[in-house]
């Protein structure tokens, strides 16, 4: 018998059971009371799980439905954490029960085990009788043994009947009785209520309340898990798995008997307790009386760390209003059905301790009674990092009169060498620093230096990301520049001398004048020091101070050309200044029988550079054009597909190209001799490649069979043209040209009607150009033809040198 009511039920049990006010309709529906007859209940109208033919059980892991409870989407609205109602897991691990909840329990049967009806005994007797039989108590709780006179064993334990048989064999010489239980009696146990498969559930003598609960799939987080009624002889049990799950007590857990009833209500009044607790959840309270904080964090397992912590607790009123207020006491019972605990940690402190942070094999805290001291804190120089900065470190502390920070620098290495040391209070941060952090701060200075970029690509050198503290190194800055390897601006300490800085900056380079050192001081002016009088280890040096190392001579940068081809002895020749090419040529052996220095390519660094900045900028110039004409209102003008696919092939042409810089020189050391006007200057990259002496004229372009053709006096360019299949359907006939072996120019006319005859040397290349028809959509389109060409004549003067940086 069901009854549901809006205000207030109380059934049988004396369980009253109220409907709140923060309930949605769902939730009272669900949470309505229910009156539980205690009078027995028919099982013909439940489904009955036959013993003779178990149903089949999967072996796979069970598929747990993740979607919340409707109490938990409700909780979860009121705040921001996601709760789930607690214990209800207990379930989750008990799919395989219905496989073994026939079978016998592992280890010995105690001989105080009560036998009742079904229970099954391997009765042995031996001596002058030896027999082994096993006898079932029948349904009238007999046990009838062959040879003894029947015994009446329900009720008994085995002990008892051990205790009876060999009663019997005292007539009989050496005869000894042994009893085991061989088949446990099976039970059957009706579930009902709010679990997931209710119905008679075939048990053993063996298995608990949790096991038929287990059986039939587990409570539904509809019902209650503390308020779970066995019925047994008419007589209520209550069973509250809480204790079971929260003190592991034993008592919460009860041993089955046949025709018990287990009956799982509604879930009864909730809270939920969010935050700072070992056990955030939704929990059932075991009464509606409320209970206290105490009480409530007792249910979520306590504070996640001790300490002081802030306690909110959020509840409705009668009128449906969600009230905040905080709770200042730990006894009064203040949290009810739909209440809220919220914990917030109070920070950590961390109490008798100074914490060193930073560049340092020993970060963390440290005990301020064995470490009260700079000194005693920094002991050895294996506290500190591989690449430390040993001019400055930070104490960082707070006042407690303006309750800022209060930073005090001190050095580790006058630490370390006990010039320097730093009393230390509760809660002081020592701050060490890296080099690689120290040169960070001036990236102006360093960015040019090689081992700040190998720095800047590590991920794991971090700047310093304190803004305060990096103005306080910023502001205690020494400046160091000229002949040193690292020039920069270093904190420092007060009584840092010169030797430190120049030791911090790398050390003094080779061209280093150790006789000209300037220092700039605000107090002192500038004067200059010379190391082999004054020992720097006496020059102090101040913030704000500048030093600069002067230099003795200039050192010789890499200055180098590179020599290919056809001569004795290619390969790369250092430059001295005036170095020209008819001297790099006889350094170099002279050429080959085969050297051709009519053809010579010559490749300028400086023209390499102009060349591909205007490779670039005409590859940004088309980009404007093509999304000008885009985005033109007029479709006439607007490309088709094709015109856009083309302008952006030879976009990204232009930005992959390899410049050449190709200059025209004059390469043979005869003519050199003869007219030294036209020896060139050589500067450093310049490279120069001596073909061998060609018998060829290629032919390359817009043409149907590109090749290098065998080179014939009186050939005119047409005829090169035909015997490479002739010109394609994209040719540009008038805009052909033909570049003679030492880089120079000239257009040719092949066209029939207007063709006139051009000379063409061995060695020469005939361009035909792409037509740029298919660019007329851009401004100033016929500049496309040219782009095309110098691309073209990149490509071969690139095949030709080949990559030797």
């Amino acid at each position: 018998m069901l009854s549901v009511s809006t205000g207030q039920a109380r059934g049988e049990s004396g369980l009253s059971i109220p409907v709140t006010p923060w309930m949605d309709q769902d939730t009272q529906d669900r949470y309505a009371p229910i009156d539980i007859p205690l009078q027995p209940i028919s099982i013909n109208d439940l489904q009955e799980t036959p013993l003779t033919a178990p149903r089949e059980i999967s072996t796979s892991a069970p598929v747990i439905n993740v979607k919340p409870s409707t109490l938990e989407t409700l909780y979860s609205g009121r705040i921001v954490d996601e709760l789930e109602q607690y214990g209800y897991d207990l379930f989750d691990t008990t799919a395989d029960l219905e496989k073994e909840r026939l079978s016998m329990p592992a280890g010995a049967i105690s001989d105080n085990y009560i036998l009742s009806k079904g229970d099954t005994l391997d009765i042995i007797v031996r001596g002058q009788v030896n027999t082994q039989n096993q006898y079932t108590i029948n349904n009238q709780g007999m046990l009838i043994v062959d040879d003894f006179t029947p015994l009446n064993a329900a009720g008994k334990s085995i002990e008892d009947i051990r205790a009876l048989l060999q009663a019997e064999t005292g007539g009989m010489h050496n005869t000894q009785i042994y009893i085991s239980l061989s088949n446990v009696r099976q039970i059957g146990v009706l579930v009902v209520g709010h679990v997931k498969k209710p119905g008679r559930k075939n048990l053993t003598a063996f298995h608990t309340a949790l096991d038929a609960l287990s059986l039939a799939g587990g409570v539904d987080k509809t019902g209650s898990l503390r308020q779970i009624k066995l019925v047994r002889g008419g007589k209520s049990h209550t069973i509250d798995l809480y204790h079971l799950l929260m003190a592991s007590g034993s008592g919460a857990d009860k041993l089955l008997q046949d025709g018990d009833r287990l009956i799982v209500p509604p879930i009864g009044p909730t809270m939920a307790v969010s935050g700072a607790v070992k056990r955030p959840g939704i929990y059932e309270l075991n009464a509606f009386d409320k209970i206290s904080l105490h009480q409530a964090l007792a249910l979520s397992g306590g504070l996640m760390t001790p300490g002081q912590s802030r306690y909110m607790k959020m509840e409705f009123t009668s009128d449906g209003e969600e009230t905040i207020q905080e709770v200042a006491t730990s006894k009064q019972r203040l949290f009810g059905d739909g209440s809220i605990l919220m914990v917030a940690q109070s920070e950590q402190k961390q109490a008798s301790a100074v914490t060193l942070s930073g560049h340092t094999r020993q970060p963390g805290a440290h005990d301020l009674k064995k470490s009260n001291t700079l000194s005693a804190l920094i002991n050895d120089s294996k506290v500190l990092g591989k690449d430390i900065y040993p001019l400055i470190g930070i104490v960082e502390r707070m006042d407690p009169n303006q309750l800022t920070k209060d930073l005090i620098a001190f050095s580790p290495r006058g630490v370390l060498k006990k010039q320097q040391d730093q009393q230390l209070k509760e809660g002081d941060i020592v701050h060490l620093f890296s080099m690689d952090e120290i040169r960070r701060l001036d990236p102006d200075h360093n960015s040019s230096h090689p081992l700040f970029h190998q720095a800047s690509l590590n991920p794991q050198n971090a700047a310093i990301d304190e803004p305060v503290i990096a103005a306080f190194l910023k502001e205690r800055s020494a400046f160091v520049r000229g002949a040193v390897r690292q020039e920069g601006a270093y904190p420092i300490t007060k009584d840092t001398t010169l030797d430190s800085v120049l030791a911090v900056a790398g050390g003094m380079s080779l061209e280093a004048n150790k006789e000209s050192i300037e220092v700039t001081s605000r107090d002192l002016g500038r004067q200059t020091i010379d190391l082999k009088i004054t020992n720097p280890s006496d020059v102090k040096i101040s913030a704000g101070d500048t030093i600069r190392v002067n230099q003795k001579f200039h050192k010789i940068n890499d200055q180098s050309v590179m020599l290919l081809g056809e001569v004795k002895h290619p390969g790369r020749y250092d430059l001295m200044p005036g170095d020209t090419m008819l001297k790099l040529m006889e350094r170099a052996g002279g050429l080959t029988e085969q050297g051709y220095a009519d053809g010579a390519i010559f490749s300028r660094a400086s023209e390499r550079k102009r060349e591909q900045s205007r490779y670039k900028a005409q590859a940004q110039d088309l980009e404007m054009k093509l999304a000008a004409s885009l985005q033109a209102v007029s479709d006439d003008k607007k490309p088709d597909m094709a015109q856009v696919s083309a302008t952006q092939s030879l976009i990204a042409q232009l930005k992959s190209a390899q410049a050449v810089g190709r200059i025209t020189v004059e390469a043979d050391p005869a003519s050199l001799t003869a007219d030294p006007a036209q020896d060139i200057l050589l500067e450093a990259g310049d490279k120069i490649f001596i073909p061998k002496r060609p018998l060829t004229v290629r032919v390359t372009g817009e043409v149907l069979s590109p090749a290098a053709l065998q080179f014939k006096s009186g050939k005119d360019p047409l005829d090169y043209i035909r015997e490479a299949g002739g010109t394609t359907y994209y040719a540009d006939k008038d805009r052909a040209f033909v570049i003679y072996p030492d880089g120079s120019a000239q257009p040719l006319s092949i066209s029939p009607w207007n063709h006139r005859s051009t000379m063409i040397p061995p060695g020469s290349m005939i361009i035909v150009p792409r037509d740029p028809k298919p660019f007329d959509f851009l401004e100033s389109a016929e500049r496309v033809s040219t782009m095309l060409a110098n691309l073209a004549i990149s490509g071969l003067y690139i095949e030709a040198i080949g990559d030797d940086d």
